[in-house]
């Protein structure tokens, strides 16, 4: 009897019952699910589209004309030595800097297509090169949640010097024998360059606003369980940071300045499931796992608070984030970081 007990609940589709529980609840309550959605969209308009898509048309024309072999030849000497990885892959060092998520793995998934990257080289790569964008990090974080363009700032150098942290934790050594860049093809016409970013740049657009209407929702429903209200006044905020980034920073403002900087800072490293999301949505098919990935962005998160920790002269909290982050990080280089199997993240 007990074993029948088992088979029958290993057939039971707990998935399927799962999706159809969600689906029925969302339609009890289609105000909810239309407001949240409205309230991403309104975030799309005025963040996410300004902000991304003129850099997303950029970093597109920037690696169809080849111009990111200049700034390769300008950081060539860093790229094989401190980071293991081909000179092309200064294209979204550069690129994920100033561009913002998901630029960076945009930029990367586009060379690994044209093939100045490998697919251990991407996979690596995604880890410290994608990040937030100064625009967010000054405009949105720096003024609209800490009230100083300087702690901004402070942010942004914190953001950047993590996410190199974390290509020195993970760094391996560079395959022998490959070219320091594949020789340059023929260039289209610059027209055909333009079309073709613009239309590109217009495609991750909108599969990044896709994701951040979908995660609106998910997170005002998520705020209605009774677990959600009985959590502490920081930790409500992490987590919905956890799952879309600009919610949770938005939601930091209510916190003392130190909290909401270390907060503010461990989510601008981590980036939040919606951005994840999106980069998973750009790789589409390609062999190139993400695990590395996503252990990367939680040591850079861990690492950027410990940073903030260290600069307000606290200790303790640091001491344990870089424990944790050590953790990860030797977990990051243990895992396979290319031609992921089926099944694979």
């Amino acid at each position: 009897m007990e074993l029948l007990g088992k088979r029958v609940l290993r057939r039971i589709p707990w998935g399927c019952l799962a999706l159809a529980a969600v689906f029925g609840a969302w339609l009890a309550r289609p105000g909810l699910v239309a407001e949240a959605a409205r309230e991403g969209l309104g975030r799309c308009g005025a963040v996410v589209v300004p902000t991304l898509f003129p850099f997303f048309v950029l970093s597109n024309l920037f690696v169809r004309r080849g111009y990111h072999r200049y700034v390769a030849a300008l950081v060539r000497p860093l790229m094989g030595p401190l980071f293991g990885l081909s000179p092309a892959a200064a294209g979204p060092l550069v690129l994920g800097a100033v561009g913002g998520y998901p630029v960076g793995a945009a930029t990367v998934f586009q060379l690994y297509d044209r093939g100045q990257l490998d697919a251990r080289e991407a996979s690596r790569a995604l880890a410290f090169c994608n990040n937030a964008g100064p625009g967010f990090i000054l405009g949105v974080a720096g003024l609209g949640l800490l009230g100083s363009v300087r702690l901004g700032v402070v942010l942004y150098a914190v953001h950047l010097l993590t996410a190199a942290a974390v290509g020195l934790l993970l760094r391996r050594p560079a395959a022998a024998g490959r070219p320091a860049l594949p020789p340059a093809g023929e260039a289209e016409p610059f027209p055909a360059s333009l079309v073709g970013a613009v239309r590109d740049a217009a495609a991750a657009i909108v599969q990044v606003c896709a994701f951040l209407v979908f995660f609106s929702v998910v997170l005002a429903w998520l705020q209605l369980l009774p677990l959600w209200a009985r959590l502490p006044d920081a930790v409500g905020p992490l987590a919905a940071g956890a799952v879309e980034l600009s919610t949770g920073v938005a939601r930091l403002a209510g916190l003392p300045a130190g909290t909401a900087m270390t907060a503010c800072a461990f989510l601008l490293g981590w980036g939040g499931l919606c951005v994840h999301c999106q980069v998973l949505s750009l790789r589409g098919s390609r062999a190139i796992g993400l695990r590395p990935y996503f252990c990367g962005k939680l040591l850079q998160g861990l690492l950027s608070a410990a940073a903030v920790q260290l600069l307000a002269g606290r200790w303790l909290l640091p001491l344990l984030a870089l424990a944790a982050a050590g953790l990860a990080g030797m977990a990051a280089r243990k895992l396979p970081s290319g031609n992921r199997a089926v099944g694979d993240v």
